[in-house]
């Protein structure tokens, strides 16, 4: 066993020394590392938005649920599932001859009063002319009763006469208040009759599209029974969300200053519909941290419907001449964010820096770097201080992710 270590040691050796001889009798220098392959972009300056982004759902502007006010039958539907409507359109028919029969059967009593009221002003004029006869009459037996010429007796009949007659003065009055009464009671009922009858014709009180229709003509329903159709008013439509508290202050400042623009990217798509922000909630909610915000869209192209979710971008203002680098040249550590920086010397060395937020794909840096720098985007994880990079061409940042 030694003698086979002892021969491999001296093979060992002797191959050694051959390197020796081939070199010269001089020992060879180690080659130096190539350069670290990584990809640079200078550090810039440029105008930022300030944005909140979210999710939002989209909700009617105004929905309303139709049911009879009245009972009856169907007699005709005008309205198709999903059909848009407009304010006023007729959309659903109830037979409208038992209100019709009430109708006329209201005017019918009314003009029986009325002449009731007629009558009793004639017997009132009657009454009257009566009344001025009878005491004429008295005021003039009176003298005679005074004179001697009548007795006390025809006297006091004809004082009763005239009396009477003033009675049915007061009887007759009290008829025409009564039958004036009755004409006010009459018209009321006509009017709740006519009433009545127009809630057999049903008609869109709002513009907007309608749902499935629940019931069929020939159908008996009853008053304020099951819903008929649901309508949606879709143009304009509200996009409820919801924003962390945290910005809520911002948000107020900004929107006292002018009114602020909200993009909605629906169902994921990469086109936008701009509105308006016009709500802000009056309370938070403890239990997520969060305040319900609303925002009012024309919607004219309907691209978002009742319902359905969407991304949301509020703009609050934008930041002029920013320092702004990709967010992925900002690497963390324990002593906090950092840059890979490559100077003249083509070196790189790691550079603190400040990071007072992010927008899509850019960092927006609060000092620590100077405009022009280079800043390594890819290729991190091999750099140390001091050592040699190879820059590559920077990739493109695209346009959606800029944002």
């Amino acid at each position: 066993m030694i003698r086979n270590i002892v021969f491999v040691v001296a093979c060992l050796s002797f191959l050694a020394g051959c390197e020796l001889l081939k070199s010269g009798g001089a020992p060879v220098a180690k080659a130096a590392p190539p350069p670290t392959p990584v990809r640079v972009m200078p550090v810039q300056l440029q105008d930022m938005p300030l944005e909140i982004q979210t999710i939002g759902n989209a909700e009617a502007s105004a929905t309303v649920t139709l049911k009879s006010r009245v009972a009856g039958q169907i007699r005709r539907v005008h309205l198709r599932d999903g059909q848009d409507v407009n304010v006023g359109d007729l959309l659903f028919e109830i037979d409208p001859q038992p209100f019709e029969e009430r109708v006329r059967q209201s005017e019918a009593n009314l003009a029986q009063t009325r002449a009731v009221v007629r009558q009793a002003s004639a017997n009132l004029v009657r009454d009257q002319a009566h009344a001025r006869q009878a005491r004429a009459q008295a005021e003039r037996y009176s003298a005679l009763k005074t004179a001697g010429v009548v007795s006390s007796d025809q006297f006091e009949q004809l004082r009763a006469t005239a009396e009477s007659a003033e009675a049915s003065l007061v009887a007759d009055q009290a008829t025409i208040e009564s039958a004036q009464a009755a004409i006010r009671a009459e018209e009321a009922r006509l009017a709740d009759a006519k009433l009545q009858l127009s809630y057999t014709r049903i008609v869109a009180p709002i513009a907007g599209r309608a749902g499935a229709v629940a019931i069929k003509a020939g159908n008996l329903i009853k008053e304020n029974d099951l819903p008929l159709v649901t309508l949606l008013q879709v143009t304009p439509v509200y996009v409820s969300f919801a924003v962390p508290e945290q910005h809520l202050n911002a948000v107020r400042q900004f929107q006292t200053a002018r009114q602020l623009v909200v993009e909605a990217f629906p169902n994921g798509s990469a086109t936008s519909t701009t509105g308006t922000l016009d709500f802000i909630d009056n309370l938070v909610d403890a239990s997520t941290g969060t305040i319900r915000m609303r925002a009012t869209f024309a919607n004219a192209g309907r691209q978002l419907w009742p319902g359905q979710f969407a991304r949301i971008t509020l703009k609050l203002t934008t930041e002029q001449n920013a320092l702004v680098v990709p967010t992925s040249a900002v690497q963390s550590s324990q002593e906090g964010r950092y840059v890979w920086v490559v100077k003249p010397d083509s070196t790189a060395a790691m550079r603190p820096v400040k990071v007072k937020r992010t927008q899509g794909a850019w960092a927006v840096l609060g000092g620590g770097i100077e405009p022009g720098e280079k800043v390594v985007t890819e290729g991190q994880l091999r750099m140390r201080p001091g050592v040699k990079v190879e820059m590559l061409k920077p990739a493109p940042i695209a346009a959606a992710e800029a944002r």
